[in-house]
């Protein structure tokens, strides 16, 4: 059946069903008419208003059921055209073949191989692209998968080389000296604990990649949660001068544990990368629906080509710093993500020889339900 005819039968269908419902509706107004002239006898004002009355009903539902009958038809009128498409003579058995063959060609080994079929028909070329599409996003998946191992392969190997390395130290001369006892035990100590951090944050992360990090929002006062992160950080005598101003009665619906954690994030990386006798400022505000947590340094600032990669896993903008910092590179993509699952976010000011300046913005308590 070719396109003509097919829309052809249609129409007919189309005007048939549509004839049959308008008679119908008629006789139902007829029915209407003579029980109105029973009742209520002739009257031709009465008669002219229902006349004109029943005329615009009856175009009314002409044109309704019309369009309905259109709406029923139309998953039909689409399988005909998907079937002229299938027996079209340009879409031939052997480009399907070739189709099924290079997707048979790429594995995990090869995510980098797309499908080409030069000859194929237009509708296959389609096809192809939405495959290809499909191919790029699973290879840019697999691959930031395996830069991630890669990272965690390079970041456990410094530790475990400095225990390794200690052990033997010991093994060898620290049984009967004192000195080199100790000082293999500390790095032992240390570099075991900064283990064991970079694991505990790796995890924290894959239970947010797999939507399994338990979040339990509730109304939360942010000016005695942020001032306990300031006193703490005072109490760890880090010979940095930690300032407040904070706002009272601030009140975000949010995770405190999660909330406190990513204050610590910004309050640790500030005290890292600001040299002794510096400025750490904790400052919470309002802006409009919105709670402003800011932690503002007097550091040496953040270079403008590292502030775009800040966020991602085990980047640090001072890599010659790594070993005398300590930093696992993990703590602002678990700031970011705690941020992010509050419906907020994390902006970054900063300049180098000017220090730098991390803002956490959440939604207010019942910022959301005023926003609905």
């Amino acid at each position: 059946m070719t396109v003509a005819s097919r829309k052809a039968e249609l129409d007919a269908i189309v005007r048939q069903v549509s004839s049959k419902l308008f008679f119908q509706n008629l006789a139902c107004f007829l029915l209407l008419d003579l029980v109105i002239l029973i009742f209520f006898g002739f009257d031709s004002w009465l008669w002219r208003c229902l006349a004109v009355g029943e005329v615009l009903i009856l175009v009314y539902f002409m044109n309704r059921n019309t369009k309905l009958i259109r709406s029923m038809l139309a998953p039909l009128e689409a399988v005909g055209e998907t079937a002229d498409v299938l027996s079209r003579d340009d879409l031939k058995p052997e480009d399907l073949e070739c189709l099924i063959g290079r997707l048979d060609d790429i594995n995990v080994g090869h995510l980098s191989r797309r499908v080409s079929l030069p000859g194929g028909s237009q509708e296959l070329a389609g096809l192809t692209r939405a495959i290809n599409a499909m191919l790029e996003r699973i290879d840019q998946g697999y691959q930031a998968q395996a830069r991630f191992v890669s990272d965690v392969s390079h970041e456990l190997r410094t530790p475990i080389s400095v225990i390794q390395g200690y052990a033997n130290l010991l093994n060898r001369w620290g049984k009967d000296n004192p000195e080199a006892r100790q000082e293999a035990i500390d790095a032992i100590v240390q570099e075991s604990g900064s283990m064991a951090q970079m694991v505990e944050q790796l995890l924290f992360l894959v239970r947010g990649d797999n939507d399994t990090q338990t979040v339990q929002r509730e109304p939360v006062d942010l000016t005695p949660l942020v001032d306990e992160v300031a006193k703490e950080t005072r109490l760890l005598d880090t010979g940095r001068e930690i300032r407040t101003k904070l706002a009272p009665m601030v009140v975000a619906e949010a995770d405190p544990r999660l909330i406190k954690q990513a204050c610590r994030v910004l309050v640790d990386n500030a005290v890292k990368y600001t040299a002794q006798h510096g400025t750490v400022t904790l400052a919470l505000d309002q802006r409009g629906e919105q709670a402003v947590i800011s932690v503002a340094d007097t550091g040496e600032g953040i270079p403008a080509d590292d502030l775009s990669r800040i966020f991602q896993r085990f980047y640090r903008a001072d890599k010659s710093r790594t070993r005398q910092t300590g930093g696992t590179g993990l703590g602002l993509p678990i700031a970011d993500w705690i941020a992010h699952r509050h419906g907020g976010w994390i902006e970054v000011v900063s300049g180098q020889g000017l220090g730098s300046r991390f803002t956490l913005v959440l939604p207010l308590y019942g910022a959301e339900k005023n926003g609905k």
